[in-house]
């Protein structure tokens, strides 16, 4: 009988004792990047003073508790609750709790941890994980997003002029000449307490917003004065930004780059921004209070793969009733994703970012990461019709529409896609006519790229007079040694698809790191071409209206380069 308990206490001690399963930046979820494999490069970079989180399990109680006064103290809910340790430079720092759950911990990086390696336990009931390694920087900063997952539309507050500032939306966007203020954490430390009101404290060295390419300079970047460990950047929109819901931003500081983010900027005496699937006035209002709105997205692509040599063939998308996030989810995850849109550069010229990629490559689009309801619009499958042939395009099991063409069939004319109807979605076509096919005539030319301008040629791509064609590159270099050596930047040019040809400048090449690295460090590069554009279409409902149907073709063709010296 003594053996049986002493089994019994032990195995509940096992299944009691807490575990990380990982360790993020609490504002953008940024993970080390990831290599040609797939594989991590390094270690999760924590900034000294920032906010991070703990996923995991048996951290904390079954419900999250939060401090609920300041100062933070070391031990949350009480002297016995969640602590977490950071163990580098041979001495042992105490973070300051913020909240504390079974599965999810936050806390802040006391300003005063050394730089360099380090290791992290969450204690809990007397018993402590097992380490987990991160890396400690002066700067990393994240972007708080509404959906709180690290992407697409920022927190932010618009100031204009004298008016109550608002809570930026796709109703309520910015303005060029307001000001905007995003928050964030992880700009650096201070001198002062981490776990209180800091107060306004400038932090962070060499801090620029970038918004669709152009750079803004903040009027204040540091604390926000009421938040410990919270950071925020005012900063005026300039006067050329492009307009857009969707307009890509980012922020750097100390030569590190946050997360790409969005912002809603509406040209001036507008009251919302333009939205790339045709949605305006009631449905962009539905959404900002909370609602619904119910919408069809579909994908044509065509790619040239370089990892496999030859180009794929497809068709993907579905009809969903989304919120905003699910309905930027649909945007980002299946249109932007494969060429349709592109970072907007200006005609006929260049932009250059700060920007971290990684390997070039086209996944599956994961539909169950969109979230929404999805609308069926037929149980089996729907057909895409053109000069070329026929395709089908196979409901998935975890739900949406997709088609692989494994002998091409996709080309120049008017294609149709359409279904006999389902549960929610009556009888639909949507029609959209595709371009001469984009193929890049010298692609074989830049398995380095040079530094003294770069010549790009293509034939096709043409379907209007306004088609598009975007030259892209990123160039990265990954340091595990001192992540602050870490260092990345793209390109964007665009020009008409008429024009076969563009030349990417000196000047821009310039900017981009060398792939020729030092002891630790791991580069990688892509250049590419693409096109795409969007058409509309009705379908309908057995329930309510469809507020916006979109069908949208793009092509692209990626490489994996290195960058010359």
């Amino acid at each position: 009988m003594r053996s049986l308990i002493f089994l019994l206490v032990v195995a509940v001690s096992a299944v009691a004792q807490p575990s990380i399963g990982g360790i993020v930046n609490a504002a953008s979820y940024a993970a080390a990047p990831l290599d040609a494999s797939g594989n991590p490069i390094g270690n999760n970079n924590v900034a000294q003073g920032s906010i991070f989180v703990i996923f995991g399990a048996n951290m904390g109680p079954a419900s999250l508790v939060q401090a609920s006064s300041l100062p933070l103290g070391t031990s949350l809910p009480a002297s016995n609750g969640t602590s977490v340790s950071i163990i580098t430079g041979g001495q042992t720092v105490a973070a300051f709790m913020v909240y504390s759950s079974a599965g999810q911990v936050a806390a802040i990086l006391p300003s005063n941890t050394p730089v360099g390696a380090a290791s992290v336990t969450v204690g809990y009931n007397g018993q402590t994980s097992a380490p987990a390694p991160i890396n400690v920087v002066g700067t990393q900063f994240g972007l708080f997003t509404q959906n709180a997952q690290g992407n697409g539309p920022a927190v932010a507050q618009v100031f204009s002029g004298s008016a109550a500032p608002v809570f930026m939306g796709l109703t309520t966007p910015a303005h060029p000449g307001d000001t905007i203020v995003i928050v964030g954490t992880g700009l650096g430390g201070i001198t002062g307490p981490d776990n209180d009101a800091p107060g306004k404290v400038s932090v962070g060295s060499n801090v620029i917003v970038t918004i669709g390419g152009i750079v803004a300079t903040p009027t204040y970047a540091g604390r926000s004065p009421q938040f410990p460990g919270e950071d925020q950047i005012n900063f005026v929109v300039p006067a050329n930004v492009p307009t857009g819901c969707y307009v890509p931003a980012s922020v750097t500081a100390s030569g590190q780059v946050s997360q790409d983010i969005v912002l809603s900027i509406a040209p001036a005496g507008s009251s919302a921004c333009v939205h790339p699937l045709g949605l305006s006035g009631s449905p962009l209002a539905t959404l900002d209070s909370g609602g619904t709105v119910n919408i069809g997205v579909f994908q044509v692509l065509r790619a040239y793969v370089a990892q496999f040599g030859r180009t794929g063939e497809g068709v993907g998308g579905l009809f969903d009733s989304v919120n905003a996030n699910d309905l930027f989810q649909m945007y980002n995850r299946v249109l932007a994703a494969f060429g349709t849109v592109s970072y907007p550069a200006p005609l006929n010229s260049c932009v250059v970012i700060d920007q971290q990629l990684t390997a070039p490559g086209f996944t599956v689009p994961d539909f169950t990461a969109i979230g929404g309801t999805e609308l069926v619009s037929d149980p089996a499958s729907l057909t895409m019709k053109g000069p070329g042939g026929t395709g089908n395009v196979s409901r998935l099991n975890t739900g949406g529409y997709l088609g692989t063409f494994l002998t091409p069939i996709l080309g120049p004319g008017s294609w149709t896609l359409s279904g006999n109807g389902g549960a929610d979605v009556g009888a639909f076509s949507a029609n959209i006519t595709l371009p001469d096919d984009l193929n890049w005539s010298n692609a074989g030319n830049f398995t380095t790229v040079p530094r003294n301008g770069l010549t790009i040629l293509w034939t096709g791509g043409n379907v209007t007079a306004n088609s598009v064609v975007t030259v892209f590159g990123n160039s990265t270099i990954v340091n595990v040694q001192d992540p602050s050596q870490t260092r990345a930047k793209s390109f964007y040019c665009s020009a008409p698809a008429s024009a076969s040809k563009f030349v990417v400048p000196m000047s821009v090449l310039q900017q981009l790191p060398s792939s020729t690295t030092a002891a630790g460090e791991t580069a990688y590069g892509t250049l590419g071409i693409t096109t795409g554009g969007i058409g509309s279409f009705t379908a309908p409902l057995t329930k309510g209206k469809l507020d916006a149907g979109a069908i949208a073709y793009g092509e692209a063709y990626v490489l994996s380069v290195k960058f010359a010296q």
